[in-house]
């Protein structure tokens, strides 16, 4: 068995938006809740193509308003309930630690140590230099200047391999 990987890094506000935006938008891109929505925003399409042939002008706001919904406002609500829960946090501004073995994630703070075998994790994710960790609902980030080298980054994706866990 080889050394564990050793990960630390200050869990603070740029963190996580950096956390939402990447877990946002792959939420977007692999839930099927999507196709739902498409179906949605062309029918909302066709109501304010109507609206401007008949000249119905409460039509005609009603459907920009949920378009504007759907398209900025959902993501602007979901990221201050992400920054919110963020300011509450026992994490908030403290160093997190985290020894990755062949037996799972031991993640080390000032409350105590937690252990995540492999099989709890659903899915590593390469988001270009960072990496995210996903275990149903949840997301970890962990930022590129968490590992202490390149090769540790790259010992990290191999180990997520071997454990059929690299996602996309």
């Amino acid at each position: 068995m080889s050394k564990p990987i050793k990960i630390s890094y200050l869990w603070n506000r740029e963190n996580i938006e950096k956390l939402f935006n990447s877990s946002y938008k792959y939420q977007f891109n692999h839930s099927a809740k999507r196709y739902i929505g498409w179906l949605f925003i062309a029918i909302l399409q066709f109501a304010v193509v109507a609206a401007l042939k008949k000249g119905s002008i409460a039509l005609l706001l009603f459907a920009s308003i949920v378009l504007l919904y759907w398209y900025y406002v959902k993501k602007i609500i979901a990221k201050k309930r992400a920054i919110r829960s963020f300011e509450h946090s026992s994490f908030k501004d403290k160093t997190i630690h985290i020894e990755v073995s062949n037996e799972g994630f031991e993640i080390k703070g000032n409350e105590g140590k937690t252990m995540w075998h492999w099989e709890e994790i659903d899915g590593v994710l390469a988001l270009g230099d960072d990496i995210m960790l996903y275990k149903a609902p949840y997301f970890h980030y962990i930022p590129a200047q968490g590992f202490t080298s390149l090769e540790e980054k790259s010992r990290f994706k191999t180990l997520a391999k071997q454990h059929h866990k690299l996602l996309g």
